[in-house]
């Protein structure tokens, strides 16, 4: 009989936490493992569906509230003053009495989940998010007496309490990033078993292939321009802002390049940090080099016509899933020296790495791999050699369920 395992991610939004769970669960080896995934109502995520995973939907108030808000005529002041919603996240569960939160938001979502905990029998519940997001999940094992693993992907910190009553019963915890590690387990004097996992990525969506130019084509650039690409949510601490002004440095020095960036905003406040980028890119004079896609499925052979990935987060970043995105594409990549990338980044070898906000050092690096065809080729070669060995979904799922065993779940 295969072993039972319940995912639980409440996050209210497709991201990057959301992928790396879908691609564990469809390399789950199903003569041994048996997932069911539960999600909040307000995610619209349908990849586990689409596997043909049993998925099952409850409501999260938080969320649901925080929806409320963002579409109310007040939402640019009412959903806080940080525009990325990890922090939202943090800021929902701080602000007011811990006695309030937890009898509005945590405890409908544990009476939730107990009747499916109840009906499923896992083995385990594998909570897919930082300790201080999955309190619901964590009362819930303690109640129906389930072991649980904390699956951490973020640098929202726990809270005393946490540490004191939730932390000590967890049966072990996962980190995406020893930075992440570090920054969790600060100040916990007696920590369950840990492993450091780094998410993984799909090779077979990013094996180059012959140039077919259809995506330069659809955008109307030439099929020999330069094209720097930047990926992810419009948010001031992902640092378009910085990705724009270094393009502008460099323009001059490569007349031809064209810069793109994909991903789109989901707050008040996201929309009006892109308005103020579109606006610096018009004084720059970058405005027609510049082309915004917006949230795009097809990020994959985006990413092999691309001549440069850049990541420039002003702020730590947890792991970097698009920088192993980019080496398994072949693309040359810069990412910020902070938080989890300088541990994927071997700087001038599989990369190269830039202090975070520095628009001088970015665009010399731009100009680097744009230019030196040595650098260039050592970085692919090294990048997609990295994601080969470190970076696959074979190797997450091996070294995920080698932990359920070493747990004594099997």
């Amino acid at each position: 009989m295969p072993a039972r395992i319940l995912y639980i991610d409440l996050a209210p939004y497709p991201g990057g936490s959301i992928i790396s769970l879908a691609q564990l669960v469809a390399g789950l080896d199903r003569a041994q493992w048996r997932p069911m995934v539960v999600l909040s109502q307000q995610n619209p995520f349908s990849g586990f569906a689409e596997m043909g995973i049993d998925v099952v939907y409850v409501p999260t108030p938080q969320w649901e509230r925080l929806a409320k808000v963002r579409s109310g005529p007040s939402s640019s002041v009412a959903s806080g003053g940080h525009p990325d919603p990890a922090f939202k996240r943090t800021v929902l569960w701080r602000i007011g009495g811990e006695m309030r939160r937890w009898g509005r938001d945590i405890l409908p979502v544990v009476r939730a989940l107990q009747p499916i905990i109840n009906a499923f029998q896992p083995h385990l519940i594998h909570l897919n998010d930082a300790l201080p997001l999955v309190r619901h999940g964590i009362l819930a094992a303690k109640l129906t007496r389930t072991p649980v693993i904390n699956h951490s992907r973020s640098f929202v910190l726990p809270h005393q309490l946490d540490r004191r009553w939730l932390l000590p019963s967890l049966r072990g915890m996962i980190f995406i990033s020893n930075a992440v590690a570090r920054a969790q387990l600060q100040d916990v004097s007696s920590p369950p078993p840990s492993r450091v996992i780094p998410n993984p990525v799909n090779l077979d969506l990013f094996q180059r292939r012959d140039a077919s130019h259809v995506f330069r084509r659809e955008i109307g650039l030439p099929d020999d321009a330069p094209v720097i690409a930047m990926v992810g949510r419009i948010v001031p601490w992902k640092g378009q802002h910085v990705f724009i002004e270094a393009f502008a440095r460099l323009l001059p020095q490569v007349p031809g390049a064209h810069a793109v960036i994909i991903g789109d905003t989901d707050t008040m406040l996201g929309q009006q940090y892109k308005e103020t980028l579109m606006t610096r890119s018009h004084e720059l004079h970058v405005q027609q080099h510049l082309h915004w896609l917006g949230h795009r499925a097809d990020v994959p052979n985006i990413l092999k016509e691309c001549d440069l990935l850049v990541h420039c987060s002003v702020e730590p970043e947890p792991f970097g899933r698009v920088i192993i995105e980019g080496m398994a594409a072949g693309t040359p990549v810069i990412g910020s020296r902070a938080g989890g990338v300088p541990e994927i980044i071997q700087h001038e070898v599989n990369g190269l790495l830039t202090p975070p906000g520095d628009v001088a050092a970015l665009s010399t690096a731009m100009l680097r791999l744009l230019t030196d065809q040595t650098l260039r080729a050592r970085v692919i070669a090294h990048g997609q050699r990295a994601v080969k060995q470190r970076y696959t979904v074979e190797k997450h799922v091996q070294a995920v369920t080698e932990f359920y065993r070493e747990l004594g779940i099997s």
